[in-house]
């Protein structure tokens, strides 16, 4: 049996330019234990469809403006962090899971553990409950432990944060609403999620770069920005969605000459969002 990886790595932001800012790429791990290798019946070149692409680039651009990053180290396909962990795909799990929920997106294969792409079974047989409970124990519930803790003591010393959780979609899906492609979906989970004033300066930096962009469409938010997007109490979350040919080549995954643009364009993001949750008595003290 391999050896345990770590589930994430971290970037801190620099000392003495600290912004109310967390950055989570949860999709962008590329690791594959070889526990989920030797059950898989599909290449794992295959599974590069649930990968998002090289955003830990931006998690750490978000850094270096004073943001605090978090990334997943592990592939999506082995969990996936922005599940909830009760959304599991009847179909995968030898037996009855108690207290599963599985939702529609579960029962098409992208639920808490991946069971299908594009319509195929992923593995050679059904997991236990044992092989379920260890990813949540040892990846999920790490992630998401790191992630509160962060967010927490930027909030206890700003008194309000804003998530970035950061994903990418297929150029393809921007193309099916008719009209030029849609660069960033920006999801606040029709407003739950988010003060509006928030979610509407992320929006402005967006746009003032000549992004196109739409708010809650395709993607108003998973699992992380409903789970942790509290306005009323100061914690914000805003899920962004950039398309994957604006930084990479989506036939190899490998990062384009956009990408250095687009964390440019991210650290100027993350700048002028955290420069505005910084409460005026502590820009004073500065």
């Amino acid at each position: 049996m391999d050896e345990r990886p770590v589930p994430f790595f971290e970037f801190a932001p620099p000392p003495h330019c600290e912004l109310p800012v967390v950055v989570s790429s949860p999709h962008s791990g590329t690791v594959y234990p070889q526990r989920l290798l030797e059950l898989l019946c599909v290449a794992r070149e295959e599974l590069q469809l649930l990968e998002d692409g090289p955003l830990d680039e931006l998690a750490r651009a978000g850094a270096s403006a004073g943001a605090s990053a978090i990334c997943a180290k592990l592939a999506r396909a082995w969990v996936d962090l922005n599940r909830a962990p009760e959304e599991i795909d009847p179909d995968l799990v030898d037996g009855a899971v108690a207290g599963s929920n599985p939702t529609l997106r579960a029962k098409a294969g992208l639920g808490l553990v991946p069971s299908r792409l594009c319509g195929r079974v992923l593995y050679r047989r059904k997991l236990t409950h044992a092989e379920i409970a260890d990813r949540l124990a040892h990846s999920w519930r790490p992630y998401h432990g790191r992630l509160g803790e962060l967010l927490q003591r930027k909030q206890q010393r700003f008194g309000s944060v804003l998530l970035l959780d950061l994903h990418s979609m297929p150029t393809e899906v921007t193309l099916a609403r008719g009209r030029r492609a849609l660069d960033v979906a920006i999801g606040d989970c029709h407003g739950r999620a988010c003060a509006r004033d928030v979610a509407a300066e992320v929006e402005s930096v967006l746009v003032a770069a000549g992004l196109q962009t739409a708010r809650n469409a395709p993607y108003a938010g998973g699992y992380i920005t409903e789970r942790w997007g509290r306005p009323a109490e100061g914690l914000h979350a805003v899920q962004l969605e950039f398309r994957r040919s604006l930084f990479m080549d989506e036939r190899t995954g490998q990062p384009t000459c956009g990408l250095k643009v687009l964390a440019e364009l991210f650290t100027k993001l993350v700048a002028h969002i955290g420069a505005l949750l910084v409460p005026a008595v502590l820009r004073a003290a500065e």
